[in-house]
């Protein structure tokens, strides 16, 4: 697109790019609407209805029924969810001739082609206030998709801006946001998120696509066909812990379900024999939600099949578990919880097995051989049915294992397909023959990687501190573990039992390390002071042991270093658990009154994810697969790991969370030193990957001088001056907006790896240099972004914070001119200051203007808001000077003085005021006049002004008529023309609608 191009050529490339794609563009004022403020476009969608629904036979009363159950649905978190199970289900009415219930489709999701798909722009909406939306996507009379278009070429951070159009749309048009299900912020960068009015801040997503750039792949994810297939299986309502919101797909999730999809229907239409696949997806990227949209679009394409979700842990079957039932998915499903109940399921029917989904252990599938060669082989043809879907979750060395023989016997025509987020091994032995075809070398169906997911920020990277010095761990032992043993945690008794004896033995040896009360006392006396200097208050933490006993010990020796309430335990019991352990579940169950052990591990969770306390969980073998928990930003590793259990583990840190930059391992067993040795079943090309990406701490300190080069470079040979004036020039290279965003945005991540790096003895020779730039966001948030406000995040930044405080003028500054409030006592305090004029004027203008946005119904603000825009445009672009500017900033500010005085001596009310405001900018209407049309204006609509008047639509035009028909006296009065009339009447109405 070319530079130059506004918004408004935005917003047309972006309806060519749509029409292309196979919508029709219709202008808005050529819809076939009843009225601005109906939502839908009735008589279109009545006939889609009619001739989706043909064999129904319905009459008008069932499509009026139909209708009235779409217009009456709330606007509330309830009426949300109900809508989207309409447009994805159909809704539900007891038809006139038939009198049964039907559910009667608003779309036909099997022949796309069927519906109509309309592109309109610049669509007016009376909600609570009137909007104009930049771009709406309507299929069969219904809105679905908003698209704001903002200036992407300006050099600002505009995107936000159009997020935040959206939302606010979301709460002033609820009758149409009801419907829409997806916004689209279009600018610099292009992000899609669900319609979510309830939620303040929700989750947006970049679509990417093979051989589009980004501003044009969302119009692929937009196409016609994959619009419609989005709305009906890749987004949905999610309930969890008491709070509502809503999932949506990402790019990668959506690919990998639409091949999952088309291998089964190929294969079932006799075009392929393929029945499995691998997906490898990285950690973080969504693997669960992945298998739960595959398998709800096969449930319904298929009729009702049998689907298996298959996990190997009860900790990923809980979380399972937990996400199913948090989905409104419009199917149940059954959690098998033994043997017996899974042999239930597959003789049902006379054995042909019984049909729904099912969430299982894959050690359910320990069927007794009798069972398998006799009674199953004789009757059971489940084993033949095709219509089976089986997803397998993380499982690796159960794959090819006695359980996985006993799963394919059972299943034997059943489609398999593994979902891991960890790479290959080079033998290919674990999943070649389960899920890939050798032959064809397809080692995977889909694959996204490390580098793909950190590049999205869909995770930070993986950051490690060896300080295996600080135990007694031999390195020829761990060595030797690392090249000889073939097992992927040491901690895995069932694996290792069957070990050869004298392998065994020195397992036990390295195990009885792990567990030294000494060599844990020498861990914790580190991990809490490194805890509390670098994490507290900002982050939690997981320190992984060796073993369940190491486990409790760990708990009683950290309790003298940190005080109790800072750790918990995380781990199973058993009857035959050794003394200690029983000992420490006593006092566990003493201490919570539960008896179930099940459920205070249930509970500590809970704590830890919502509550400040625990702050560190201790755990063995429990949550270092499948837990998500984005607060978690360094994990104490105490434990030997390898392969797939340690890519698992340390992926536990890499979720994104407020200024984290990097999930921390701290290494006390010296793995990462020798992390190809720890990687070696992989393939090269893999270990490369993961060597770069999963970096030594030290190592980074070169993005910190990246990014301090960066900003000296702004600047140049004033960074490092404090002398007052060298501030005045940085203020004066940072008032055009693009530079001062560009600065706040390199500022803040230099700021999170300073706070990273802080003990780095390196860091002494920048020290200044960051001083002069903490000093200058100081002055800059204060002065020129007075809307900042960062009181929220210090916890994030306290070296910082230090640093600034040890600058006295800087200090001070920052406690006289306190960010909470931005008014006229803020301004007066500014000017009271010790600043230079220069920075008094800067800080004045850019209070004006926050103070303007955050005031739009006040007339006095509302009136002087351009005003205050247009100095501040002359400054950036050097027409004014700086002290030209503080004369026009005294000009505004004696204005406001004089009409706040008015205000409050004036007979006129607040709604006369405003108008007097806004009919004195007129020019051509007599000043002696501004008065008495002032009046007569709020005498023609007074009667309407009742309270929430403006939530009622037909007031709303009501009022808007009156106005306008008096306006149009005053028009031929004055001698105004349409453009002045109608400005007038405009500005006039809003601010009354927005009072």
């Amino acid at each position: 697109m070319p530079m130059q191009l506004e918004k408004k050529l935005v917003e047309d490339w972006a309806i060519e790019k749509l029409k292309e794609r196979g919508w029709n563009y219709v202008e808005s004022e050529k819809l076939n609407r009843l009225s601005f403020d109906e939502p839908l476009l009735l008589e279109d969608l009545k006939k889609k209805i009619l001739e989706i629904n043909k064999d129904a036979e319905l009459v008008e009363e069932d499509l009026n029924a139909v209708i009235n159950k779409l217009k009456y649905a709330p606007t509330d978190q309830n009426g949300h969810k109900e809508i989207l199970k309409y447009l994805k289900y159909g809704v539900p009415i007891k038809t006139e001739k038939e009198r049964i219930v039907k559910n009667i489709q608003l779309f036909d999701y099997k022949n796309f082609q069927n519906n109509d798909f309309l592109v309109t722009n610049q669509f007016e909406f009376f909600g609570r206030e009137k909007i104009r939306l930049d771009i709406l996507l309507i299929v069969n009379g219904i809105p679905l998709v908003n698209i704001e278009c903002k200036n992407p070429y300006t050099g600002k951070k505009d995107y936000f801006d159009a997020y935040t159009q959206i939302k606010r749309y979301e709460k002033t048009a609820p009758e149409l946001y009801k419907f829409v299900q997806i916004g689209v912020g279009f600018a610099e960068i292009v992000k899609y998120f669900p319609i979510v009015p309830w939620v303040e801040d929700v989750k947006q997503e970049v679509w990417k696509w093979e051989g589009y750039k980004e501003d044009e792949a969302i119009f692929e994810m937009l196409k016609p066909q994959v619009l419609l297939d989005i709305l009906k299986n890749f987004i949905f309502v999610r309930e969890f812990r008491g709070e509502m919101t809503k999932v949506i797909a990402r790019y990668m999730q959506y690919r990998a379900t639409n091949k999952i999809y088309q291998r089964v229907i190929d294969n079932l239409a006799g075009k392929t024999e393929k029945n499995k696949g691998l997906i490898w997806h990285w950690q973080g990227s969504g693997k669960t939600l992945t298998m739960i949209f595959s398998a709800h679009k096969l449930y319904f394409e298929l009729g009702k099949p049998t689907i298996f979700f298959i996990v190997d842990r009860r900790d990923l079957e809980r979380q399972f578990n937990e996400e199913l039932s948090s989905l409104d998915l419009n199917f149940g499903f059954e959690k098998i919880e033994s043997i017996s109940a899974l042999r239930e399921v597959l003789i049902y029917d006379d054995y042909r097995g019984k049909r729904g989904v099912f969430l299982t252990l894959i050690h359910k599938f320990n069927l007794e051989e009798e069972f398998l060669l006799g009674e199953l082989e004789e009757k059971g043809e489940i084993q033949k049915r095709k219509d089976i879907i089986c997803f397998l979750d993380e499982i690796h060395r159960t794959q090819y294992g006695i359980l996985a023989s006993k799963m394919k016997k059972v299943l034997h025509n059943a489609f398999f397909f593994g979902f891991t987020g960890t790479p290959i091994s080079k033998t290919y032995k674990e999943f070649g023959y389960i899920f890939g075809d050798i032959y064809e070398k397809e080692f995977y169906l889909d694959k996204y990687f490390i580098d793909e997911a950190e590049r999205d920020g869909f995770i930070v990277p993986i950051v490690y501190e060896l300080r295996k010095e600080k135990i007694k761990l031999k390195d020829e032992d761990l060595e030797w573990y690392l090249e000889k043993v073939d097992v992927d945690d040491i901690g895995d008794e069932a694996e290792i039992s069957q070990l050869k004896e004298e392998v065994r033995k020195r397992i036990d040896e390295i195990k009885v390390i792990l567990e030294n009360r000494n060599e844990i006392q020498k861990v914790c006396k580190d991990l809490s002071k490194h805890f509390k200097e670098n994490f507290e208050g900002k982050f939690k933490g997981l320190i992984v042991t060796g073993s369940r006993k190491a486990c409790v010990r760990y708990k009683e020796i950290l309790d003298k270093y940190l005080p109790p309430e800072y750790s918990e335990v995380v781990m199973t019991f058993g009857q035959d658990d050794a003394e200690e352990i029983q000992e420490y579940r006593k006092k566990l169950i003493e201490r919570f009154k539960i008896n179930d052990t099940n459920e205070i591990v249930a509970k500590i969770i809970e704590k830890f994810r919502k509550e400040e306390y625990p702050k560190l969980l201790i755990v063995t073998d429990m949550l270092i697969t499948g837990f998500d928990e984005p607060k978690l930003g360094v994990l104490y590793l105490h434990k030997i790991l390898k392969n797939h259990r340690l890519l698992q583990t340390i992926a536990r840190v890499n979720r994104p969370y407020i200024e984290k930059n990097v999930g921390l391992i701290v290494d006390y067993v010296g793995i990462f030193k020798y992390l190809k040795k720890a990687f070696k079943i992989y393939l090269d090309e893999d270990i490369k990957v993961i060597e770069q990406k999963v970096k030594e701490k030290r190592k980074l300190f070169d993005e910190f001088l990246e990014l301090l080069n960066k900003l000296k470079e702004i600047f140049g040979e004033i960074v490092g001056n404090f002398e007052r004036e060298s501030f005045d020039r940085a203020l004066e290279i940072l008032k055009r907006e693009d530079t001062g965003t560009k600065f706040v945005e390199l500022y803040r991540n230099l700021r999170r790896w300073f706070e990273f790096l802080v003990t780095d003895e390196r860091m002494i020779k920048y020290l200044k240099d960051y001083k002069w730039l903490s000093a200058l966001y100081e002055y800059y948030l204060k002065l020129v972004r007075p809307m900042i406000d960062e009181i929220k995040l210090e916890k994030y930044f306290q070296k910082t914070i230090e640093i600034i405080h040890a600058l006295t003028e800087v200090s001070d500054f920052k406690q006289k001119i306190k960010p909470t409030i931005v008014d006229l006592n803020y301004i007066k305090a500014l000017k009271e200051s010790n600043l230079t004029e220069e920075q008094k004027i800067i800080g004045t203008v850019n209070a004006l203007r926050y103070i303007c946005s955050l005031n739009q119904k006040n007339p006095i603000y509302k009136s002087i808001a351009e005003r205050v825009k247009e100095l501040i445009k002359k400054w950036e672009e050097n027409e004014i000077d700086v002290f030209t500017l503080g004369v026009g900033v005294d000009e505004i500010l004696n204005y406001i003085q004089i009409k706040e005085k008015e205000k409050e001596t004036t007979k006129l009310n607040e709604v006369e005021f405003g108008i007097k405001l806004i009919l004195e900018n007129c020019q051509k209407i007599k000043k002696e006049d501004v008065e008495k049309i002032t009046k007569e204006i709020f005498e023609k609509i007074q009667q309407n002004l009742f309270p929430d008047w403006s939530k009622n639509p037909a007031i709303s035009k009501e009022i808007s008529r009156k106005i306008r028909e008096y306006l149009a006296e005053v028009k031929q009065h004055y001698n105004l023309n349409y453009d002045e009339f109608d400005k007038l009447h405009q500005e006039i109405f809003e601010f009354i609608l927005n009072l």
